[in-house]
């Protein structure tokens, strides 16, 4: 029976009863919506045997502002509580997320009167257990959030380690969103009640509306950095931006106002804002062509359709059981799963582009050898061993001879195809340990590793041959090849530039002395 004006008292509501104002309930969980008049229940509880029982009358709710509750026997109360998220959570009789009463139920029938008065939706699960049932009820539901906040937290910790060693914004924003979910759902569950807060009873009163505000806003930023909308879709990034101003500027008039309701609706309907945006901004994103928009757009469908269904057990469109109330929660996880997956295959992505443009940093583009820098950075560690340990170590360095009248008789043309050859030529004949790199303009290196000076010699010998043999076409003509030498090895030289200088002065040696001919110190 809903209260029409002043709040009764219980005789009032026993005498209501007796004239049959109170209407038998049509499901087994009673729900009456949002901003519902107060309620009075009435549960008959037969008791046949020949000793009283010990019972647990549980009601299943979190967030309810008062509750009376009154244990009535031939007309005459036996017992009376007054609970609710109004009084210290250490007020209650039973110390418990939910409201709990114990009772001793006489032979015969005891009637047990509720009021339930708040501004949220009314939702009244009424449970009447042993102490081992209610306690076995609470541990498996114990069980399942510790696998929801477990697997959330877990998502959370790594996506914030990335940030923190990558500086991806969208780590964050994605690590803060499913921080909110968190305890968002620890506030309406009542967990945040009994271990936060359990004093503070106007931070109960306003924390869900505001929570419920700040995930939506939080989700949407994450949305908006993830999928580019101030690039892809500006109108509706401008849309997604402004309504999050407009509702959180409503919700704090509310608060100023001392108008829970107005909060609770204002929060309720941004909810609906934020998982309807979600939901287009995944449909623009998969028509616009976007790589992980299937990834949000799934995700996005599975929230939508957990949190629909939450709203409507809660409001009372849909009956209300442990399912549909809990299907928020299912929602999230598979939409943290699936947006997880697009960050990680984003990230991948990201790492695989890097990689390429560290290659392309490291690689001549023609000959896709490896350039002066990458050389250095290669050699420098091999180096450095080869002096601590007294290692052998060479290098040979050549020069394409008359590269400049290729270029000028047969075109660029013809010197890329010849430094190409070369480049393959030397790349095919160089060992596993060695680096090569084209050094600049016709000029390459190779520094070979456990190798003394005769056997570099012979090296340099075996490819100067081999480079003389290479017969490139060019239209009706072929180009012939020849290259010089020098040859340098590791002795008391202080830096690797010593080296190459060394190694460059035996090249022009060869140059002087004709070209197609090595030089070092041997001769």
């Amino acid at each position: 029976m809903r209260e029409a004006g002043a709040p009764l008292t219980l005789d009032e509501a026993i005498s209501k009863d007796l004239s049959g104002a109170f209407t038998v309930g049509s499901s087994p969980i009673l729900t009456f919506g949002i901003n519902s008049n107060p309620v009075w229940i009435r549960l008959s509880v037969t008791n046949p045997s020949v000793d009283s029982l010990n019972r647990q009358l549980l009601i299943e709710n979190s967030w309810l502002d008062h509750l009376d509750v009154y244990f009535v026997r031939d007309h005459q109360l036996i017992n009376k509580y007054s609970v609710g998220d109004s009084l210290p959570f250490l007020s209650r009789p039973i110390v418990g997320r939910f409201f709990s009463f114990n009772h001793a139920f006489d032979v015969g029938t005891t009637n047990i009167y509720l009021r339930v008065e708040t501004p949220d939706p009314i939702v009244v699960p009424i449970f009447l257990l042993s102490s081992a049932a209610v306690a076995h009820r609470e541990t498996m539901q114990g069980y399942s959030y510790g696998f929801l906040y477990g697997y959330l937290l877990a998502l959370l910790a790594y996506n914030l380690l990335i940030f923190i060693g990558l500086r991806h914004k969208r780590h964050l924003l994605y690590a803060v969103f499913i921080a909110v979910f968190i305890v968002t759902n620890i506030a309406y569950t009542g967990h945040g009640f009994a271990w936060l807060w359990p004093e503070n009873v106007t931070l109960q009163r306003w924390i869900i509306p505001v929570l419920m505000l700040v995930y939506g806003v939080v989700g949407l930023a994450f949305a908006k950095h993830f999928l580019n909308t101030r690039t892809n879709f500006p109108r509706a990034h401008k849309i997604a931006t402004w309504a999050c101003a407009l509702f959180a500027a409503l919700l704090v008039m509310a608060i100023v106002a001392d108008k829970q309701l107005y909060a609770l609706l204002d929060a309720f309907v941004f909810v609906t804002f934020f998982s309807v945006m979600m939901l287009t901004l995944g449909l623009m994103s998969c028509y616009s062509g976007y790589r992980y928009a299937r990834y949000f757009l799934f995700a996005s469908i599975a929230s939508m359709l957990g949190t629909g269904t939450t709203a409507l057990s809660v409001w009372g469109f849909i009956p209300f059981n442990d399912w549909t109330y809990r299907a928020v929660e299912l929602g999230m996880l598979i939409d943290a799963t699936l947006l997880a997956l697009a960050l990680a295959d984003q990230l991948r992505s990201i790492q695989l582009e890097w990689k390429l443009a560290e290659q392309l940093a490291a690689r001549d583009p023609l000959t896709a050898l490896n350039n002066r820098r990458a050389f250095l950075e290669k050699v420098q560690p091999i180096w450095s061993i080869a002096q601590r340990s007294k290692r052998d170590l060479s290098l040979i360095i050549l020069d394409i001879d008359h590269f400049k009248s290729i270029n000028d008789r047969y075109g660029h043309a013809a010197g890329d195809l010849a430094l190409v050859a070369v480049s393959k030529l030397l790349a095919d004949s160089a060992r596993d340990g060695d680096v090569v790199a084209r050094w600049g303009g016709e000029e390459f290196l190779i520094l070979l590793s456990e190798t003394k000076l005769e056997a570099a010699i012979i090296m340099a010998e075996r490819l100067r041959v081999a480079i003389s043999e290479i017969n490139l076409p060019s239209g009706n003509n072929h180009i012939t090849l020849t290259a010089s030498f020098g040859v340098a090895y590791m002795d008391q030289h202080a830096t690797l530039d010593a080296l190459i200088s060394e190694a460059d002065g035996y090249l022009y040696q060869s140059k002087a002395k004709g070209r197609n001919l090595i030089s070092s110190k041997l001769g």
